[in-house]
């Protein structure tokens, strides 16, 4: 069904083909592809970004300036419902810079609206921050309908910090206003809002009573992420009241529509959610069986993703080829010409054959110097490699596993849900950056937190951490290396904090000083010159740490960078690394 309302669509606004091959003259067409491409952001928003790209395409050619901003932003939304934080990030900016050449305000509040959503469930303060200055120009300019676009969006942060009474208040005054303009979708979208608090709130009847309209009127509107949104809750909802069979009536209904959209993050929270039911119904053997779905999920992605790096790998290999062939072929030709010319004088050809020599000298060098940076760049392509098999290293692994199954064991659903759903996120997060030889600094933040937070759920009061980050740094523009600080982290932690009878903190702190991103780990273990005299020559070293150093040792050499690492212990124990890194 959908396949066919998107042929219809590209059918109905690709019908003006006459008027864009008689010079593209018709800005109507890039309005109503954009318009379309939003109005299905919440159905499928890989559509989303495929029609904002036909839009960008047109309005390049015709130099509409509102065509090409507006198209970069939904293409932005759409890569923010695939959980794309980079490109979205990147269409934002660009879209930015379009809306403020031409001083649109109104959409230049909406995307910092935009940049408010990305933030909101990482960073609360600064998606607030964004959130404000979109709805200070909103009300400038007495937008109803965007005002109240912005109100969910604070009243969503309000619910992730648990605020939920003002949370509420917000919704009921963007519900009023999406009501007087008719804006259908985001007032259904504030229904299921309001069935989430809720439930929170314990008030299961008017949570229930919220969610089954919201499922009601999405279904009118095919709006397939609010009908998985809501039954999720529905879900959660009826096994707290142990009402068994609704529950795997709203799972099944969600996992349909999840699977439908091509939504594989929310088909994993369904798994999930049977595996609970499943094991509240004392039904351990089909518990089991979901248990297993679930890690074959994330199996399958890591397998699919790997795929990817060799195929990209073989393309980059062939492009290198093609070029060497080139190259034959206009030395030879060259050759040629200069064979021609030696019969005209022998003194234009003695020119001519010293320029050959110094050309074939010339490019006898520059491939000897491309293949020398194709082998480091291959063996920084191994190191990454390795450095990801060490990230998730397999005790790490066991050890969560193992803890999920001594929960449940003990029949403690409630902490082996906690520490699954902390795990399922980082291992969603390791699959996103295992492709990537650099990252945003904005990543690397959240995969830090998620891997410390799940390792301060097992370990509980043996360790605790703090990640400060200087009010100034632009997370989202600064660009690293991958893999590159999770390594020292978790050799603090294993080799650190665990040997101490007490256990201890670990400190993160990011601050930019003259162009340098400046990354300091500190910890109050046991100490990095302590823990190496404790070890026997027999015991296993890191080698994420050794893959590290090999790395940055490449990297300084091919892109002539000084990234530049420390490890000293601080006094009689503690330990301190600092990481600093050119931007």
């Amino acid at each position: 069904m959908l396949n066919e309302n998107y042929q219809s669509t590209l059918q109905k606004y690709f019908s003006f083909s006459s008027d864009i091959q008689s010079g593209l003259k018709d800005t109507v067409i890039i309005n109503r592809l954009n318009k379309a491409a939003f109005n299905i952001r919440l159905t499928d928003p890989r559509k989303t970004v495929n029609l904002a790209d036909s839009a960008l395409f047109l309005a390049k050619k015709l130099n509409y300036y509102f065509g090409i901003a507006e198209a970069n932003r939904i293409k932005g939304v759409g890569f923010y419902y695939l959980s794309d934080t980079e490109q979205a990030v990147k269409n934002y900016i660009e879209a930015l810079k379009y809306f403020k050449t031409i001083n649109d305000k109104k959409n230049e509040a909406r995307v910092y609206n935009n940049f408010g959503n990305l933030y909101k469930e990482i960073n609360y303060n600064k998606a607030l921050l964004y959130y404000k200055k979109a709805l200070s120009i909103a009300k400038k300019l007495n937008i109803d309908e965007f005002t109240a676009g912005i109100y969910l969006n604070i009243a969503t942060v309000l619910r992730f910090q648990g605020d939920y009474k003002n949370s509420l208040k917000y919704l009921e005054i963007s519900k009023e206003i999406f009501a007087k303009t008719r804006d259908t979708i985001n007032f259904i979208t504030s229904l299921q809002n309001s069935g989430v608090i809720y439930y929170k709130l314990k008030d299961f009847e008017t949570a229930k009573k919220q969610l089954f309209e919201a499922i009601s009127q999405a279904k009118k509107n095919n709006l397939s992420k609010v009908i998985v949104g809501s039954n999720l809750a529905l879900a959660s909802i009826y096994l707290e009241q142990t009402e068994y069979f609704k529950a795997e009536a709203s799972i099944n209904e969600g996992i349909k529509y999840a699977r439908g959209m091509g939504d594989n993050n929310s088909v994993y929270y369904y798994l999930h959610k049977a595996y609970e039911l499943e094991l509240k119904r004392r039904n351990y053997s089909k518990a089991l069986k979901y248990l297993k779905e679930v890690h074959h999920h994330d199996s399958l992605q890591l397998s699919r993703n790997l795929s990817d790096n060799i195929g990209k790998t073989s393309s980059h290999y062939l492009q290198l080829q093609k070029i060497q062939k080139n190259e034959l072929i206009i030395t030879q030709q060259k050759y040629k010409e200069t064979q021609y010319w030696w019969f005209i004088t022998l003194i234009i050809s003695i020119l001519l054959l010293a320029a050959l020599i110094g050309i074939v000298i010339f490019s006898f060098s520059q491939k000897r110097k491309q293949k020398k940076e194709l082998k480091i760049q291959n063996t920084i392509a191994t190191l990454e490699q390795k450095a990801l098999q060490a990230m998730m290293n397999p005790h790490f692994v066991f050890n969560v596993i193992n803890t999920i199954q001594y929960f449940i064991g003990i029949k403690e659903s409630k902490a082996a849900n906690q520490i699954l759903t902390g795990f399922a996120r980082l291992m969603r997060k390791h699959l996103e950056i295992c492709l990537k030889s650099n990252i945003t600094l904005f990543e690397e933040i959240q995969y830090l937190n998620l891997y410390l937070s799940l390792e301060k759920i097992r370990f509980d009061e043996k360790m605790n951490f703090y990640i400060n980050i200087d009010s100034a740094i632009e997370v989202e523009e600064i660009i690293i290396p991958s893999m590159l600080i999770q390594p020292f982290i978790e050799n603090a932690v294993w080799h650190g904090l665990l040997p101490k009878e007490d256990g201890g903190w670990i400190q993160i702190n990011f601050t930019c000083i003259d162009n340098l991103l400046r990354i300091k780990i500190i910890d109050n273990g046991i100490g990095i010159s302590n823990s190496s005299k404790s070890k026997t020559p027999s015991q296993h070293t890191s080698r994420g740490l050794e893959l590290i150093h090999e790395r940055v040792h490449l990297l300084n050499k091919i892109n002539k960078t000084s990234i530049h690492i420390t490890q000293t212990q601080t006094g009689a124990s503690g330990t301190e690394v600092i990481i600093t890194i050119p931007i």
